[in-house]
Parts: C-alpha cells; structure tokens; sequence
C-alpha cells in the first residue's frame, strides 16, 4: 500500500493539472506593444456580450453646472461608487450609486427597451422613466465610454509606456500608461463618454490600463487621474469583470414607477 501512494498522488496531480487547462482560460501570445495592448482590449470590448463595471472616485471635479461656458465651480466627490451589469447586446443595464459632492445621493438606474428608471434618495421610492438617452449620463452609452479610452491612447502623438506585469484578480495583467495634455484629452473628452459637466480647461490627464494576458485580453480596470490648473486632483477607478457572463435585467414593477404626468 506504501510504495502505490506515490503513483496514485501523482496520478490525482496529472488530473488536477489537466482539469485546471481545460477549464481555464487560454493564454494568450505575449504582447510587447502598448498599442497592440490597448487595441486587443478595445476589440474583445467591442466582441463582449456583457460586463459588470465597478467605479470610485477620490479628490475634486471642476463642475460647470450651469452648462454656459463659466467658470466650473470644483466639488470634492471622494467616497463616490457606482456599480452596473450591462447587457452589450441588448443594450441593457442596472446600476447602482452613491455620489458624494457636498451632499450625498443614492440611487440606482436601469435601462431596458429604450427607456431608462431612475430613482435617487432625492427623488423618492418611486422610478422616474425617460427615454434613454435622454439623462445627463446615459447608462447605454457605457461600452462608448470604454472605447472613449482607446479612442485617446491611440491618437497620434499620444505616448504608450508598457510597465510591469500585475495580477488582477485571477488574471495577470499588462499595465499601459500615458500622459495626456488638455490639447490632447479637447474639451469634450468626457463630455462624449457620457456627458459629465466636467471642465476640462487646462487639464492635464494620466491613463493607467490593465488589460488580461489571456485570451481574449478583457480590459481589467482603468485609473484615470486628472490633475486640473489649480492644483486640484479627481482619481477615477474602473474594473471591468464578468465578461460574458449572462445578465437580466428588467424594467420595475408598474407599481414602483411614478405614473406620467
């Protein structure tokens, strides 16, 4: 019975091994280009069924809220958090927040057949229905917003460092960084990634991208850091995960959505 342990712990070993290929994710060719880095994650974005987006924020914004082209008024928005599953196909979304900018308000949005629920601490229990697009920041317009990054990094001119390899997850990472000037990000930078108020007069922007090694190099995050003429910061933290998975999303029971007035 001794000398058969040896033979049958390499025996489950071999199984546990070829269990763990066949079930894992295939690797994928080594990447030595940050542009080829960067175009692979926007490409497996633009194939992907589905996403579960995480997002926090930490320093100030330079807000215009008036939208008439004054002076933005700068709001510390650090503790913000936003969570969302997205359909790519359909489109659909659910999304969850709780942003803090002097005051703090919750809430949670969901997009379905063209019409977007909206309910916030500030507007009461019941959802508030819209067409889609038709918000300040529109929930299908989230996948535009991810390519918005690539669209920057590959310019012409923009500069693409490749630094170390990270882990990310149960993924190792390829991390990607670039230094963008106000000239470089134009002033409707953010603006086209889903109409956030943000003045971007002056700004200077640094990009940090974390895209899987494996096959098909998902993006795994984004750090944007937006330093502004003042001296004022605004770090904001993506992660991308689930890819693919399957998500349900339905619009709210009649009964939880304020009746048209």
């Amino acid at each position: 019975m001794t000398r058969r342990r040896p033979a049958l712990l390499i025996a489950l070993a071999t199984v546990a091994l070829l269990a763990a290929a066949c079930g894992g994710t295939a690797p994928g060719p080594t990447l030595t280009d940050p542009t080829a880095i960067i175009t692979a994650a926007v490409n497996s974005t633009a194939a992907a069924k589905s996403v579960h987006l995480d997002a926090t924020l930490d320093g100030t914004a330079t807000v215009n809220l008036g939208g008439g082209g004054g002076a933005g008024a700068p709001i510390d928005v650090s503790g913000s958090t936003a969570a969302a599953d997205i359909d790519l196909v359909k489109p659909a979304a659910h999304a969850t927040f709780a942003v803090k900018a002097g005051v703090q308000v919750g809430g949670e949005a969901i997009l379905v057949d063209g019409t977007t629920y909206l309910k916030t601490t500030l507007t009461g229990p019941l959802y508030v229905a819209s067409p889609a697009g038709s918000l300040p920041i529109d929930l299908s317009q989230l996948p535009r917003a991810i390519n918005t990054v690539g669209d920057l990094l590959t310019k012409q001119g923009v500069t693409l460092v490749k630094g170390e390899g990270v882990a990310c997850g149960s993924q190792q990472c390829y991390t990607v960084s670039a230094d963008l000037t106000a000239d470089e990000l134009g002033t409707s930078a953010l603006g086209s990634a889903g109409g956030l108020p943000i003045d971007l007069t002056g700004a200077s922007l640094k990009l940090t991208v974390m895209v899987e090694t494996s096959l098909p190099n998902h993006l795994a995050g984004v750090t944007a850091v937006l330093s502004m003429p003042d001296g004022t910061k605004l770090t904001a933290v993506l992660t991308a995960s689930k890819w693919d998975q399957p998500v349900t999303v339905t619009a709210p029971p009649p009964d939880q959505v304020k009746p048209a007035s």
